[in-house]
């Protein structure tokens, strides 16, 4: 009696099938007498989604070494990872560098300036320079200010993926006497559009 080895598909192991079994299949079933014919299609649906994510995932590290008793610029690089369209708010705590100690005579708020820039897929965006001031919540023409006419900086139909952006601060030496350090919080808000 002849024997012959069948494996299926996904199977751990063979098995020993005898030519009486193998007859009661029908033909098709070892490749020596498998037919020729119309080739079978097998369909396999496959779907995925993947979340819309905007985050800065290198903020920018803090300015300490300011020194304002003459006209100064600094910057600070951050990175951003947005596979969406998204919108970007930049806000001042203070509206300019606030006196800590807050010594009589001195000034207690001292000005300053912000440019924001941003690269995306498409390309660099230099979002231009603005007043401290305006990036405290009031009423504002700065692109990027929470209270702009569109509520920040939209980044149209680009996005950003594992892209760098940077911020630069300038302050001007206005005269007024300054005693102490001086502070102000930048809060970056990234938003992804629906």
């Amino acid at each position: 009696m002849a024997t012959t080895m069948l494996a299926w598909s996904g199977a751990a192991s063979a098995a020993t099938i005898s030519a009486s079994d193998l007859a009661e299949m029908g033909p098709g079933y070892s490749a020596a007498d498998a037919p020729l014919g119309a080739p079978v299609e097998l369909a396999i649906d496959l779907k995925g989604r993947v979340a819309a994510r905007c985050n800065l995932t290198a903020p920018p590290t803090g300015l300490s070494s300011m020194a304002l008793l003459r006209d100064g610029e600094d910057r600070s690089a951050f990175n951003i990872d947005c596979n969406t369209p998204f919108t970007l708010r930049v806000r001042s705590g203070n509206g300019g560098l606030a006196s800590v100690e807050q010594s009589i005579g001195t000034a207690l708020l001292m000005p300053y300036e912000m440019a924001v820039s941003v690269n995306t897929d498409s390309g660099r965006q230099d979002l231009g320079w603005c007043q401290s001031s305006e990036l405290s919540g009031a009423a504002s023409g700065c692109a990027y200010a929470p209270a702009a006419a569109g509520g920040g900086w939209s980044s149209g139909q680009a996005t950003a993926i594992r892209q760098k952006g940077d911020l630069r601060i300038r302050w001007r030496d206005s005269g007024a006497p300054l005693f102490g350090a001086y502070q102000d919080t930048i809060i970056i808000e990234l938003e992804v559009r629906s």
